[in-house]
This record gives structure tokens, sequence and C-alpha cells, in this order.
């Protein structure tokens, strides 16, 4: 398969700098995913790579050989959009057949390679249908199947499950991956989806306004990420000033803040009376109804002032000292009710420091 490099890339739409000098190395068989909010760079990105944009500079290397300048369908790239951009005239078989016959390849192999795909897309058997005869996660399939029909390098995905219900947008998700890794296709997948994201994703890019914030596998980006920003956009997060009063002894650092004396696991350096912000994610607190025995890390008295609840978890919204409000989300049988006087308790290990 091919290794994709981006180097310095650039673009710009008139005085609009979409995309600012950014660099990404993507290996062969794998799936990263160009993540963050409209407006980001990451569908420019993708079409910088796919070559339906000319970059204003940089380089876009697939193995050894520069593709800029070359035109989309000399860079033998897999490309699927979110509309599908199905021929609606043509029945899967002919949609399949019409990026194979563009490039010249004989019909017998030619139906021997779709039937394999419909097989790969669990599509056999409707090669006859077109698409308005289909479901919409059918049409997702066969606009897959066509792009991999062309056996691309590349494979590219612009946000293609934007279309679809939330449960089939999951059921999508796991078929996309399980693919990927089947045919080991190196993969470029672009979503606004956080969720999507860190299902599908060896590797995650987290973009805003043009630049790259952090690359990294799905666990590293949510339990450690590198700026607020990161951390406000991926899941929900409570985030509490602190300055750094010193080391603990366990090779993280006492911190203090508004809710008392609180500890961390970090193993970067700070400095003493450096400001930074405290990273505690609602999953990570745990609620209870007594004072936690002397000794315990990062114990902090509340009130419920909120819950709400989820199916799989039960919400509360918890004030605190100096009008701290702290999320938290606990298993669906939790019991505190509003006005309850209870202690929110979370391990040092699954604290995080955000550098301000």
């Amino acid at each position: 398969m091919t290794k994709l490099t981006i180097n310095g890339l650039v673009k710009r739409f008139g005085d609009v700098v979409a995309v600012d000098a950014i660099h990404l190395e993507i290996d062969d068989h794998e799936l990263v995913s160009l993540l963050g909010p409209s407006g980001c760079g990451k569908t420019t990105t993708l079409r910088c790579i796919a070559g339906f944009e000319t970059p204003t500079a940089g380089n876009i290397l697939f193995d050894a050989n520069d593709v800029v300048g070359l035109d989309p369908e000399k860079r033998n790239i897999g490309m699927v959009f979110q509309n599908y951009a199905l021929f609606p005239h043509m029945t899967v078989h002919q949609n399949l057949a019409f990026g194979l016959e563009m490039r010249g390849v004989a019909k017998t192999t030619m139906d021997e390679r779709i039937a394999k795909v419909l097989e790969t897309v669990q599509l056999r058997g409707l090669g006859d249908r077109y698409p308005n005869q289909l479901s919409g996660g059918q049409q997702q399939r066969v606009a897959l199947g066509r792009a991999l029909v062309i056996e691309p390098n590349v494979l590219l995905l612009d946000e293609p499950l934007a279309n679809l219900d939330a449960k089939l947008r999951e059921e999508m998700r796991f078929f996309i991956r399980h693919l990927q890794k089947r045919v080991g296709i190196t993969t470029v997948y672009v979503t606004h989806d956080q969720a999507e994201a860190m299902v599908i994703s060896d590797r995650i890019v987290v973009m805003f306004d043009g630049h790259i914030h952090q690359i990294g596998g799905p666990k590293d980006i949510y339990s450690r990420p590198v700026s607020r920003e990161v951390a406000d956009f991926i899941g929900l997060s409570n985030f509490i000033a602190a300055r750094v009063a010193g080391k603990d002894g366990d090779g993280g650092y006492v911190l203090d803040s508004p809710l008392g004396q609180l500890r961390c696991d970090y193993a970067d350096s700070l400095d003493d009376g450096q400001a930074v912000t405290i990273m505690v994610r609602p999953e990570a607190i745990r609620l209870e109804p007594a004072k936690p025995a002397a000794g315990t890390s990062n114990a902090i008295p509340g009130t419920v002032l909120e819950r709400f609840f989820l199916g799989n978890i039960q919400g509360y919204r918890v004030t605190c000292e100096d009008d701290v409000m702290l999320q938290v989300q606990a298993e669906p049988w939790t019991e505190f009710s509003v006005g309850d006087s209870l202690w929110c308790v979370f391990d040092v290990e699954r604290t995080w420091i955000i550098r301000d």
C-alpha cells in the first residue's frame, strides 16, 4: 500500500488561511481521522490530498512521489463523499463499473473485481438495484465499494456518515473500521464527530483554525489533551484553575486550587507557582455520601444542584466551594437527590494538568 506524507501544507483562499503549514505522516495500512469543528481546515486538507484543491505551498507525497500538480484521476485515490455521489440512473453494478471502465479494465476482470467488492461490502445479490431502491446504509456501502473497486493507493472519506440516523451511523462506524482493517488500505477520514473518530481511528489529528493542535491515539487524545481547547472539544471536562505548590513525592504534583489542595500524576516538569488548569472527566469522579477516610486525595465536599437520567448513566451537577461546578457521570442506579450533601472524589492518576 502507500505511506502518505504532508510537508508544510498551506492553502489560502484570498486573505483567508484555511490550512497553515501542517505536517503529517500516515503510515501504510493506517486509518487517521482529521477531527475538528467546521472551518478548521480538515476538509480542505482532504481536498488537497485528493487533488480537488491546489495547495498554496507544501508537498503531498504518496510514498516518495509528490502528487501536487497531478489531476485527481492520476493519483489513484478512492473518495467517499458525504452525499455518496452515486449515479441515480445506474445500477449498483454500473456504479462500481464506472471507474474501472475509465481505466480501461477488461470486462472479465471488471466483473470479477465488482463481485469481490460487493461481497466485501455485504451487497451480494444487489448489483441490479438502483440507488433509490437501497437504504441509506446500503447506499453508503455502494459508495465505499465504488471507491475500493479501483484498488486505490489511498482511501479518502469526507464526513461519510453525516446523513445517516444515529443508530445506523453507529453500525457503519464499526463496518468501516473492520472493512479498512480487512483490506489494509491507507485511509484519511474527515469528521467533526468525536465519538466517530474515537471508534474508527488508529490515530486522531485534532485541528483548529487551520493548525494541528494534537496527534495521538484515541485514548491519549481523550485522557491527555495538550490544551483546554482540545479537552473541551473531545467529550465533557471539568476545569479547575490551580497553581503548582510542589512535588508530591510520588512523581506527581500538589496544586493549590479554590477547592483546596489537589494532587495530580503528571510526568512533565512544572515550576512552583506556575498557573495551570486541572482537567477531570465527569466519569472519573465518584460520589460518596460520607467524608472519605483521612489522607484520601482529591476529596471535595459539595451539594447536588441537578440530576438527570440518561439511561446508561446518571448525570449530576454538583456545586462546590467558591461556586465551582463539577459535572459527574455516575452509574445509572446511583440515587443522590437534588439538595443532598456528598463528596466528590477522583483518583490522582485520573487527573490531568493542562499548562496555561
